[in-house]
């Protein structure tokens, strides 16, 4: 049977090695802000910058990355005087990365952090039990574990709008005004009790008899 939520050390694990890429990746940029200009050296910027744009999992998060990386071999191709700026720049966002990476899995799957030591290493016996299932005959490649992990967060309801508003909206629960009169917790609740009982025998809905009121004050 497929699971339709996240593993959590399955996460942990696919954040952990991608952010130990991401580390190192970023560390190679420095020793082009003293080295003569390489035509190849330039190329390789534009592919690791495709593939942070393509491979990266915290899609909020890829194309500033990308973005500042790509500005930044422009800048070594030009020999431009901006070329350290655009190399802190790349540093930052890769660490603006890193936190709201880390944000998004202990947001929606809480779970994440109890795979992890005080180090924020993954246990042992999660990493051992990845290895047995995934890589019993050799190690999985950067795009293999890209797809995983982004097929993971597939599986996360309502990451875009956790709050659901737009379903309040289309239950009558929101005002003209954007407020949310009962507050969002306890419409939240409501909505997903309602969801909850969707499977018995008709009633008038308790979402549609709330919205109802409101909508009569």
């Amino acid at each position: 049977m497929i699971s339709k939520k996240p593993d959590p050390a399955l996460v942990a694990i696919l954040v952990n090695r991608e952010l130990s890429r991401l580390s190192n990746q970023v560390k190679t940029l420095e020793k082009v802000l003293h080295a003569p200009y390489s035509d190849k050296e330039h190329q390789r910027l534009l592919t690791l910058a495709a593939s942070w744009r393509a491979l990266l999992a915290f899609d909020d998060g890829a194309p500033k990355l990308a973005d500042a990386l790509e500005a930044f071999a422009a800048a070594y191709q030009q020999r431009s005087p901006d070329l350290e700026r655009l190399h802190d720049e790349v540093v930052f966002q890769a660490g603006v990365y890193r936190m709201g990476h880390w944000h998004l899995v202990k947001h929606f799957i809480p779970g994440v952090t109890d795979c992890l030591d005080d180090f924020g290493n993954v246990l042992p016996k999660y990493r051992h039990a990845f290895k047995r299932r995934y890589e019993a005959d050799g190690n999985l490649s950067v795009e293999a574990q890209s797809q995983l992990l982004k097929a993971q967060y597939a599986l996360i309801p309502n990451r875009r709008d956790p709050y659901r508003y737009e379903e309040m909206k289309r239950q009558g629960l929101v005002t003209a005004d954007g407020i949310v009169p009962m507050g969002v917790k306890e419409a939240l609740a409501l909505i997903e009790w309602e969801e909850a009982q969707a499977a018995q025998p008709a009633k008038r809905g308790v979402v549609a008899w709330v919205a109802d009121r409101l909508r009569r004050r």
